[in-house]
Formats: structure tokens, sequence, C-alpha cells
């Protein structure tokens, strides 16, 4: 089946914000009085969602309390959600190659709409998304297929035609739902236990760069 249209999750395939977050929770962790995290159990679970990454810092708390916690790490994360986010090295070529040849492509994430329009202000991409698809912009989010439907009618795209690449199983399963290729960026923000419990996907990209080689392939097969 042909690929018209590239969709892309946000954190931990299209950009790394990994970095924004880990500030931000372990700020948080001190002005709580709790000790900080190591970068490399973060990094794990940014893809699991704000929620997760509290319960990492603030392992014993539940209700109220890690709700306050969470909302704290959630203003802090906003203030510096730039400073240090990008495009993830090695994809800005492929970003490229969709331009010049202008192949649509969009963004469909589980992140909050009031995160991710303040994430993507200062993100220079060598063309505009199509569509943007938060967590919020329907009633339902990643696997229901409902959010990946929407960014292929606004990519003016049949969902078959279309491939959406993720670093999360959910990412994977909303895909497979919605009709369209998948692709997991094995790069991003996985969990111990995805290396050992392999995904259904139809293909494993293990570095950024490996994704802007297949755009090449797949839309300027004669370069």
């Amino acid at each position: 089946m042909s690929i018209e249209c590239i969709l892309f999750d946000l954190d931990g395939t299209l950009l790394d914000t990994s970095f924004d977050f880990a500030y931000a929770l372990n700020q948080t962790c001190r002005e709580f009085n709790s000790p900080p995290l190591r970068y490399q159990d973060l990094r794990k679970v940014v893809s699991q969602g704000g929620l997760a990454m509290t319960q990492l810092a603030f392992p014993t708390l539940k209700g109220e309390e890690l709700e306050t916690r969470r909302q704290h790490f959630l203003k802090v994360y906003f203030e510096h959600i730039d400073h240090h986010s990008q495009i993830f090295p090695g994809l800005t070529s492929g970003l490229q190659t969709l331009a010049k040849q202008q192949i649509p492509w969009g963004i469909v994430t589980n992140k909050p709409t009031w995160l991710t329009e303040k994430l993507l202000q200062n993100i220079k991409f060598p063309s505009q998304p199509s569509s943007v698809i938060c967590g919020d912009t329907l009633s339902v989010s990643k696997p229901n297929p409902e959010p990946l439907y929407l960014a292929a009618k606004e990519c003016q795209s049949n969902a078959k035609h279309c491939l959406y690449i993720g670093d999360h199983r959910r990412d994977i399963e909303a895909g497979i739902n919605a009709g369209m290729q998948t692709a997991g960026a094995m790069f991003g923000y996985l969990l111990d236990d995805d290396y050992d419990n392999p995904w259904p996907a139809d293909l494993f990209f293990e570095t950024p760069y490996e994704i802007s080689q297949h755009f090449k392939h797949i839309f300027m097969p004669h370069v």
C-alpha cells in the first residue's frame, strides 16, 4: 500500500522533550523535599504521561496529594517547555524531504492542547504540519483510532495511505485500529518491557536517521 501522508507521535518520536521534563520533575522534587530522579529512569516513562512521571517521583502518594504534585510539575514544565526540546537529531532531513515533495504530515499526541501549542510555538519545521491533534481535541484519545482518522482527514488523505510513527505500544495499536501502516520509533521513551514484548508494527526505526532515509527511499526513489 502506497504512503501518501506521514503522522507522528510527538514526545519521543518527533521531538526530544525529555530534558525539559527531567528539569521540571526534579525541580518539583526539590521544592517538595524529595530526592531527584536519574535522567535515565525518568526518560523511560515520559511517553506514559504526566501522572506516571509524578508517580515515579512520589511513589508513596495517592489522591489529592499526588494530584497537587502533578499540577505543580506541569506548571514548572509549562514554564520551561522549550528550553532544550528539539527535533530529534537526524530527523530534520526527513522532514525536509516531506517539504520538498509536498507530502502532507501531521502530529497525533495524547499531550493536552495547552502544552502542545506552547511547545510547538518555537519549533521550526521545514514545512508546517497539516494537522495537530492533541489528547483533548476529541473526547477520546489513543489508542482509540478517532484522533488518527481526524488527522488523516485534515491532511486530505485516506487512513490506509498514512504511516503513523510512535514510541509507545498504544501508538501502534491506534494506527492498527485506524487501518494505517505503523512504525515503532525505537529510539524513543521505551520501557524495558517494550524490548521483551515486541509491538506488532509494520516497520521499526532504531534511529531518527533511519526514518529520514526511509522517507527518501519512498518519496525520492530515483535520487
